[in-house]
């Protein structure tokens, strides 16, 4: 994959070599993708805002919340 980078992303990726935060451009590259990872793709976030919306969806009435007994279906008679 070739990246042109351009402007403020070209200069912040060059002084983080520069400043010795990453010993390449590919590597300040990575280091920047992980960072916004960490940052907004955690997993209990994904988690809560999937929550969310599936409870929006229940109140909105878009989604149906099922008892114990209609999503075990013909297995329900093993509950106890």
């Amino acid at each position: 994959m070739n990246i042109i980078l351009r402007g403020k992303t070209k200069a912040v990726v060059e002084t983080m070599v520069k400043e010795g935060y990453a010993n390449s451009q590919s590597e300040a590259i990575r280091m920047a993708i992980m960072n916004f990872g960490q940052r907004h793709l955690n997993e209990n976030e994904i988690i809560n805002k999937k929550l969310d919306k599936i409870d929006s969806q229940i109140s909105k009435g878009k989604r149906k919340l099922l008892n114990s007994n209609e999503a075990l279906g013909e297995y329900s008679k093993y509950l106890k």
